[in-house]
C-alpha cells in the first residue's frame, strides 16, 4: 500500500483518476475506517457519481449518518476549498421521498448547481483527496 499512496500523493491532480479506483478499493475493504477514510470515499462517491449519472444518485442513496460525518470532516478540514459547501448543499431526507421518488424540484437544481460545480473543479478535488492522503499517510504506512 506504501508504493501507491507515494504514487498518489505525487502525482499531479488532472492524473489522480489513475490510481484513485485502486484506492477506493484498498480503503473500502477495511472494517474499521476512520474519519479521513470515509471522508476520502464519500468524496471520491461524490464525484464519481456526479460525472456518472448526477450527484443526486448519490444523496439519494447514501447513509445519512455516513454523509453527517463526511459534512464535519470536511467543515474542520476542507474549509479553504469550498467543497464542505457544495457537499453539504445536496445533503436532503431523500428516504421521505422513496415512496414515489417525485423529489422536490428545488433540490434537483440544487443538484445541477452541484454537477456543473463538480465538473468545473475536478482537480480541486483531487487535489483535496491528495491532501487527505498526505496529512494521514503515517496511519496508512
Amino acid at each position: 500500500m506504501d508504493k501507491i499512496i507515494e504514487k498518489a500523493i505525487n502525482m499531479k491532480p488532472d492524473e489522480f483518476y489513475l490510481v484513485e479506483p485502486v484506492l477506493f478499493q484498498l480503503f473500502y475493504t477495511q472494517k474499521h475506517k476512520p474519519d479521513f477514510i470515509t471522508a476520502f470515499l464519500g468524496v471520491s462517491s461524490w464525484r464519481g457519481s456526479s460525472l456518472r449519472s448526477g450527484v443526486w444518485t448519490y444523496y439519494e442513496t447514501a447513509d445519512k449518518t455516513e454523509v453527517d460525518r463526511i459534512i464535519s470532516y470536511l467543515q474542520k478540514y476542507a474549509q479553504d476549498n469550498k467543497i464542505a459547501y457544495w457537499f453539504s448543499l445536496g445533503n436532503h431526507d431523500y428516504d421521505k421521498y422513496k415512496a414515489d421518488y417525485r423529489y422536490p424540484q428545488e433540490w434537483m437544481d440544487e443538484s445541477d448547481m452541484i454537477d456543473k460545480w463538480i465538473l468545473e473543479n475536478e482537480a480541486n478535488i483531487s487535489d483535496f483527496l491528495q491532501k487527505i492522503l498526505k496529512e494521514n499517510r503515517y496511519y496508512l504506512e
